[in-house]
């Protein structure tokens, strides 16, 4: 999943990953008859109607070296390519990212890979799950079409949830099929473009390491983490210094403004969530509680424009509509109680170190509630 959609960008969909696991391993029907079991018809129909649009993607990929060493490939992307292609491979071998074939195919589906529906209740900050086998429960549902992701998107919506529906343009198969390099990951070629890619290349490569089941915002912002942190480590490590310089200082005002704003954000949501308590206690009714949350949403955005002016711009958030579903998409990579930043702490700053860490918590029966409280005894030790 970091940055803008992250920078207003496209993010990738923990149920993509569940039908490439499934549709590799079993057969389409067991597949099918395993959801059912698990979450019921509606599961079932989900898995089966995305299998098109996973099949699609496979049948289309090329290999990123025949790619580049095709003549009809332009310039521009061939070298983005190249770049991308270093990254990896220093995410390998600096960081101890998965290598193999991962990341090592090239896809351009003409447009975002896929769509992402967020959906949460009008009166609370608690985004709807969703259960899935293997993955356990996810935060959004991910669509290969359009036309389906706005139908489910409407039936919640009639229902009366806030939804959020985005774009997507990457995402990772979990290592269960060889997760390819989609064009929208690598980004307008400009400097500012090559370092969006070589973050999101190793933030999917993270993915692809390691996975933490039901754990979507531990999963999301350990690898925001590595993404942002470890594309300024890249551009250091590299001996151009002209064009390393330019990019790591990009690359390095990116970590800054991902902190900033995830400063930001946290109040916000702290407001939000003791507004919705309040209204629970008092019960107060439906209408007055929409016309106060809207209320509380101008004054968000209002912030929002006056705490970034000329950085960080997240249209939706500058100019609105906001409604919980879009707040807490944005929750998911913008951890927000620095526990990122604790358990990196933890390992010096090293993050070859934080990544094996998430190694030894994935091998857990407890994982992701011992990354937890190391976090917690990680802060509670710091002066």
């Amino acid at each position: 999943m970091s940055p803008l959609l992250r920078r207003d960008w496209l993010r990738r969909s923990w149920v993509h990953r569940i039908w490439t696991r499934l549709s590799t391993k079993w057969s389409v029907g067991f597949a099918i008859a395993l959801a059912a079991l698990q979450e019921g018809c509606y599961a079932a129909h989900y898995l089966s109607q995305q299998a098109g649009g996973q099949l699609h993607l496979l049948r289309i990929r090329r290999h990123v070296s025949e790619v580049i060493a095709d003549p009809s490939t332009s310039d521009e992307l061939r070298q983005r390519l190249e770049v991308v292609m270093e990254a990896r491979k220093f995410g390998v071998e600096q960081l101890g990212l998965r290598g193999g074939a991962e990341f090592s195919r090239f896809v351009d589906p003409g447009g975002p890979v896929a769509y992402n529906l967020t959906v949460a209740p009008k009166h609370s900050l608690e985004v709807r799950s969703f259960r899935f086998p293997l993955v356990g429960r996810v935060p959004y549902l991910g669509f290969f079409d359009l036309q389906d992701a706005k139908r489910e998107a409407k039936r919640f919506a009639d229902a009366g949830f806030d939804v959020y529906l985005r774009p997507v343009g990457a995402y990772s198969t979990l290592g269960y099929l060889i997760s390819p390099i989609y064009r929208s990951m690598l980004g307008e070629f400009t400097e500012a473009g090559e370092v969006r890619a070589v973050e999101t290349v190793l933030h999917e490569m993270t993915h692809s390491t390691v996975f933490l089941p039901g754990a979507s915002d531990l999963n999301e912002s350990f690898a925001t983490m590595v993404g942002n942190r470890g594309a300024a480590e890249f551009y250091r490590s590299r001996g151009d210094i002209s064009q390393s310089e330019r990019v790591s200082t990009i690359a390095e005002e990116g970590l800054r403004d991902q902190k900033e704003f995830s400063a930001w954000l946290k109040p916000q949501l702290e407001r939000l969530t003791r507004f919705y308590r309040r209204a629970a206690e008092v019960k107060l009714p439906p209408k007055q509680l929409i016309e106060q949350r809207e209320a509380i949403f101008q004054e968000l955005s209002q912030s929002y424009r006056l705490a970034f002016p000329e950085g960080r711009r997240y249209r939706r958030l500058a100019d609105g509509p906001l409604n919980n579903a879009l707040l807490l998409s944005f929750a998911v990579y913008h951890e927000c109680n620095g526990l990122q930043e604790s358990l990196l702490a933890l390992c010096d700053g090293d993050l070859k170190r934080y990544v094996s860490l998430y190694r030894e918590a994935r091998d857990r029966r407890d994982g992701a509630e011992w990354l937890r409280r190391l976090a917690e005894l990680q802060r509670r030790s710091t002066p």
